[in-house]
C-alpha cells in the first residue's frame, strides 16, 4: 500500500497508514491537550495561518521553554508547541519534501547505502518523506534539532513506523541537538570507499535565529574533505521567496547563499532552482490548501 498519494495535478493525500500515524501522534494529543484551540481551528473561530504563525513565531519560537501569547492570554507549553507545530506545519513540510524528493532526486534502490542528515528535523518530517521515496533500503538516518522537545516527538514518530509499529521508519537513527558530532557519527557507518551516498537536507533550516552559519559550513567542509569518495547531495528548501518581505529574503537566502560560496571548491553537478507548487488538506478542519509553494535548490558533489 502506498505511503503518500499524489494526484497528476500534484495534489497530496496520506494513505492508510500515514493517516492512521497524523490521528494517533498529530490529532488526538492537540486536541487533548489543547481543547479550545482545537475547537476554534476545527469551527474556523481564529485565523488558521495567522494565529498560529504568531503563537509558533513562524517555526522560531524556542520549543523547549513556555511561552506567553499575549492576543489569546494563554500559556503554551513545550509540548503544546510541539503538537501546534505539527498540526500547522507538518503536512505542508512532508508533502512538499515528498515532492521534491520523488521528482528530482536520482531514485534510490533497495540494495543502495545512504546516510541521510536531516538539519532541522523536527518531528521526523523530511525522514518521513524520505522513507516513503525510497522504501526499505539501507538507511542511516541522522536528526539535528536544537530542541529537545522537537527530538523526542521525532523518536515517537520514528517508533510508530509506516505501518503502525511493525517495523520503525530508520533501524539506525541517532538524534542529535548540533552538528558537531557528525564527523564521529559517519565514522561509525561508513567505510572510506563503501559507496555510501550522503545525503544532507535543509528543510526550513535557514530561517532558525540562532544558526550559526560559519559551524554549519566548517562542518560541511570537513565531512566533504573526509568523504570525497562518496557521492554527496546537498538539498535545501524554503518558503517561496517571491512571496517574502526583502528583509526576509536577505536573512534567509544570505546564509545559503555565503554555504554555497564556503562549499564552492568542491566539484559540483547539475543545480537546479525552482518554485513548485503543490496542494493538501489540513489535519483538523480539512480545509484545503491550495497553490501551497516551495523554493528548492539541488546540489550534487560526485
Amino acid at each position: 500500500m502506498s505511503y503518500i498519494y499524489c494526484s497528476p495535478d500534484n495534489h497530496y493525500k496520506p494513505g492508510e497508514s500515514l493517516k492512521n500515524l497524523f490521528e494517533a501522534l498529530i490529532i488526538k494529543p492537540f486536541e487533548h491537550d489543547l481543547p479550545t484551540l482545537a475547537e476554534d481551528v476545527s469551527n474556523n473561530r481564529i485565523y488558521y495561518w495567522e494565529d498560529i504563525a504568531r503563537i509558533l513565531r513562524q517555526g522560531q519560537s524556542n520549543f523547549d521553554e513556555t511561552s506567553y501569547d499575549k492576543p489569546s492570554n494563554e500559556y503554551y507549553f513545550p509540548k503544546d508547541k510541539v503538537s501546534i507545530y505539527c498540526v500547522h506545519h507538518m503536512p505542508r513540510h512532508l508533502f512538499g519534501t515528498y515532492h521534491i524528493f520523488t521528482n528530482y532526486l536520482i531514485p534510490i534502490s533497495e540494495t543502495d547505502k545512504v546516510v541521510f542528515i536531516d538539519f532541522g528535523c523536527g518531528p521526523l518530517t523530511s525522514g518521513i518523506a524520505f522513507r516513503a521515496f525510497t522504501g526499505p533500503c539501507d538507511t542511516t538516518y541522522f536528526g539535528i534539532d536544537s530542541s529537545q522537545t522537537m527530538l523526542e516527538k521525532a523518536a515517537v514518530i520514528n517508533k510508530y513506523g509506516p505501518n503502525t509499529y511493525r517495523e520503525p521508519f530508520f533501524d539506525k537513527i541517532a538524534l542529535i541537538r548540533n552538528s558537531d558530532s557528525l564527523i564521529r557519527l559517519l565514522d561509525e557507518y561508513i567505510e572510506n570507499g563503501d559507496r555510501t551516498q550522503i545525503i544532507l537536507n535543509f528543510c526550513y533550516f535557514f530561517s532558525s535565529p540562532t544558526l550559526d552559519i560559519d559551524n554549519l559550513s566548517d562542518v560541511l567542509i570537513e565531512i566533504m574533505k573526509k568523504y570525497n569518495q562518496h557521492k554527496m547531495c546537498l538539498i535545501y528548501q524554503n518558503p517561496d521567496h517571491r512571496a517574502l518581505s526583502e528583509a526576509r529574503r536577505l536573512k534567509l537566502y544570505g546564509k545559503w547563499e555565503k554555504l554555497k560560496t564556503d562549499l564552492s571548491v568542491f566539484r559540483s553537478q547539475g543545480t537546479q532552482s525552482d518554485v513548485e507548487t503543490f496542494s493538501y488538506r489540513r489535519l483538523i478542519n480539512d480545509l484545503p490548501h491550495n497553490n501551497a509553494n516551495v523554493y528548492y535548490e539541488i546540489l550534487r558533489y560526485e
